[in-house]
């Protein structure tokens, strides 16, 4: 695992940005300790995605560096970087079995088989699937296809940070906080440091021990989810955090009261 550093981080998609209203990602200085849930919560378009990539190594920051436990990974490709990556859509092979759908990250780094025998086994009885071990993955449930997908990102134990990018989308709503729930008691089981990046407050609140509350391309607060509800820094936290959100009234400060 690794403590990621983000320093001076900024990101534009034009060519030559010249106002702050050209970045997509506004100026970032961030540090995640080695082994945290973090969570990226923003609307669409506020920049999480961009982020993500960033730090995945899948594009390249116009500005700043990205530092995994001090060292310069900024232009490093993502093979390079260690990651493991969970997206939206369940990446998974449908014609391999669900055993060796887990063991497929392990045998393509050439580990040897009785480590990925060991390693399949402890992430499918964490996982709740070791019963489907030997079933083949297209007749999976969407929910179960996904637990696969995590089970891939979890499989390896030299990974320096697994990234969720919006996993829960696709699956039903009656399902979603069983995964949510499985999610987090991974997370305590295996200690890796996990980045969740959604737009739902609730997946957000119930998985990070510290958010990061994103708009327009910058952050707008980090603290934990009862800090971010009780205690809210800036006007789009109060309103996007908490259901219904805060009412926010028009006052000013005179003679030692509110008006």
């Amino acid at each position: 695992m690794a403590k990621i550093t983000l320093s001076k981080l900024r990101h534009s998609y034009m060519p030559n940005p010249k106002s702050p209203a050209d970045y997509a990602l506004k100026e970032i200085d961030l540090d995640w300790s080695d082994g945290g849930a973090y969570a990226l919560l923003g609307p669409s378009g506020c920049g999480k995605s961009t982020l993500l990539n960033i730090i995945s190594g899948l594009l390249e920051p116009s500005e700043g560096q990205i530092l995994f436990d001090g060292k310069d990974v900024t232009a490093l490709p993502p093979d390079q970087r260690n990651i493991a990556q969970v997206f939206q859509f369940p990446v998974i092979y449908d014609t391999m079995t669900v055993y060796d759908n887990l063991a497929f990250p392990l045998r393509n780094r050439g580990v040897a088989e009785d480590r990925v025998k060991q390693r399949v086994t402890e992430i499918a009885e964490m996982l709740e699937v070791t019963e489907m071990l030997g079933a083949k993955a297209a007749g999976l449930s969407p929910d179960n296809k996904q637990k696969i997908s995590m089970g891939r990102g979890l499989v390896r134990d030299d990974v320096n940070v697994v990234m969720f990018d919006e996993p829960l989308t696709v699956i039903d709503p009656h399902l979603k906080w069983k995964l949510r729930s499985k999610l987090k008691e991974l997370h305590q089981k295996v200690r890796a440091t996990m980045i969740y990046v959604t737009h739902d407050q609730t997946e957000a609140l119930t998985f990070a021990d510290q958010v990061v509350v994103m708009q327009d391309g910058e952050i707008v607060q980090i603290g934990t989810p009862v800090e971010l509800f009780e205690r809210p820094a800036h006007t789009f936290v109060g309103h996007f955090i908490g259901s219904p959100g805060m009412n926010v009234l028009d006052a000013e400060v005179r003679d030692g009261g509110a008006f």
